[in-house]
């Protein structure tokens, strides 16, 4: 497990990261009003971290009702990890060393995923932010004590008051991890998600 924690570090945080200032979330449409007007939601994005690992990582993304792709790039532009994420489990795949993680694997490097579902994630990214605090409840309080999650809104293309950050952050480790959407498109066309799915398959 500790091979698997150090290989993913060197995969996502290849370069150091910068911070965002917070913003007040103004509330808008509900991720279920989003996917019966569109059918799929694309776009690109940033994930950096702060703290005792520091670094940043830049992904695109393909999202589909309640299934999220994403494809991330390393420090030096290869493709480097595929993450497919749908409403009951993540998987992601090392395309280096063409290595699969399941989702505990994938947990124990991403802590917020014991409170936040899969779904949390696939909603963010269609810029609304996840109803994840009922969960908070009932997860231990030696986790939750240590991590707090904030979310952030500002002006994305046409969009004034879109969502565009969720910050994770452990107070034990000092550890930040941000993911930001530089930019989200949601689309009438449907996606071709097996396609996709057949990339971490091989």
């Amino acid at each position: 497990m500790l091979r698997l924690r150090l290989l993913v570090l060197m995969i996502l945080f290849g370069c150091v990261g910068s911070g965002n200032r917070m913003l007040i979330l103004v509330p808008q449409k509900s991720y279920s009003e989003f996917v019966q007007e569109y059918n799929s939601c694309t776009g690109k994005g940033m994930i950096s971290s702060n703290g005792p690992l520091k670094g940043k990582l830049s992904f695109t993304f393909k999202s589909q009702r309640d299934s999220t792709f994403f494809q991330f790039g390393d420090a030096i532009g290869r493709k480097a990890l595929l993450m497919w994420i749908t409403p009951g489990t993540v998987t992601a795949r090392n395309l280096i060393e063409n290595k699969q993680y399941d989702y505990d694997e994938i947990m124990q490097f991403f802590p917020f995923l014991k409170i936040m579902e899969p779904n949390d994630i696939t909603e963010f990214i269609w810029g609304v932010e996840p109803s994840y605090k009922e969960k908070f409840k009932t997860v231990d309080k030696s986790i939750t004590k240590n991590i707090e999650i904030n979310f952030r809104s500002e002006q994305l293309d046409n969009e004034k008051r879109a969502l565009v950050e969720a910050r994770f952050r452990d107070k034990e480790t000092r550890q930040v991890v941000s993911i930001n959407v530089k930019n989200r498109n949601r689309n009438s066309e449907y996606v071709n998600m097996k396609k996709v799915w057949k990339l971490l398959k091989y």
